[in-house]
């Protein structure tokens, strides 16, 4: 299988069975990040309805769990899938602390969700793009578990050689332009990209599946 050219380990912390949950919420659900800050116009520009099937794709420590189980209601589904045992854990107990019962919490593997096909009407890939070791076979594995005219949604950083940080520039492989370019040759259709304040590093695409 083709490795995709990110950086060597790039997801080894988030293996480590040592890893702490509660670390990475303090460092992640706080307002000085863009996607927990804007989350809820996040949320509301997918237009998710009632009852719609949703996979969270590196949901890590849960935080649009509450927003998306509320967003497609009891007769929805979502799916929070990560690769990382304890953030499954973690995820496992969120889920029954805050009594989510339409949220399924699902380990997938770093190439495939390992979900059936044409099970999910939506996916959101969350600043997690970037950690796709194998991004074809993921995007092939998103084809397939969206059902027809299925939408999937793709928030990352920018990466401009000469403006974005020297974090950026070192750890996410491929800038916006590339990335669409890779989800199309995957057999998505581009929609648009979304506009939205307080995005500022990070940019929101949307594609659908035919």
């Amino acid at each position: 299988m083709e490795r995709s050219a990110v950086p060597e380990g790039i997801n080894d912390n988030f293996l480590d069975t040592e890893l702490d949950p509660e670390a990475w919420e303090t460092r992640w659900e706080v307002e000085s990040r863009e996607v927990f800050a804007c989350r809820g116009d996040i949320v509301k520009a997918m237009d998710l309805k009632q009852g719609d099937r949703i996979a969270d794709v590196g949901a890590g420590t849960g935080l649009y769990l509450v927003p998306f189980s509320q967003a497609v209601g009891e007769n929805g589904k979502v799916y929070a899938v990560d690769i990382s045992p304890r953030f499954i854990e973690h995820l496992g107990a969120r889920k029954v602390e805050e009594n989510l019962a339409n949220v399924t919490v699902h380990a997938s593997s770093e190439a495939s969700l390992d979900l059936p096909e044409n099970s999910i009407d939506a996916a959101y890939v969350c600043d997690t793009y970037h950690h796709f070791e194998y991004h074809k076979a993921m995007l092939a594995s998103l084809h397939s578990s969206l059902a027809s005219g299925g939408k999937l949604i793709i928030v990352d950083f920018e990466r401009i050689p000469g403006e974005s940080r020297e974090w950026i520039l070192g750890h996410v492989r491929a800038g916006k332009d590339q990335v669409r370019a890779e989800v199309e040759e995957a057999g998505f259709h581009f929609v648009e990209e979304v506009t939205l304040p307080g995005l500022e590093e990070n940019y929101y695409l949307r594609f659908r599946r035919p």
